[in-house]
This record gives C-alpha cells, sequence and structure tokens, in this order.
C-alpha cells in the first residue's frame, strides 16, 4: 500500500504533479460517489428493516 510518505515529489515536473493532483481528485470523487450512492441503499434498507421491527444485519443483508 502506498502512502504519502514514499512518493518522491523532489523532481517531478508540472505537469506530472498536475496528473498526480487529478487521479486524486478523480479517486476522491469516486470514493464520494460510492459513499453517497452505495450508503443510501444501505440506509433506506436499515430504515425499512427498522419500521418493520427486523434486525438489519449487514453482513448478511447489503441489497444489490
Amino acid at each position: 500500500m502506498r502512502t504519502i510518505d514514499e512518493q518522491a515529489i523532489k523532481s517531478t515536473s508540472f505537469r506530472q504533479r498536475i496528473l498526480r493532483d487529478g487521479r486524486l481528485l478523480l479517486r476522491i470523487a469516486h470514493m464520494l460517489y460510492a459513499y453517497l450512492v452505495g450508503g443510501r441503499r444501505i440506509r433506506r434498507a436499515y430504515r425499512a428493516k427498522e419500521s418493520r421491527g427486523e434486525v438489519f444485519l449487514v453482513d448478511e443483508e447489503m441489497p444489490s
């Protein structure tokens, strides 16, 4: 797993930095989208189970 500490930023050109930052922005956007879409499915299923008085087990009942 890469971390910020392992990345060499000393001699990168402006273009390389822009590409790196663009990839980071896309990754953050993808994570936000997954949180909003996937999280909404889980929250909706949880509310439905809760209103019926049932237990929602995330590991067994993840919506597809």
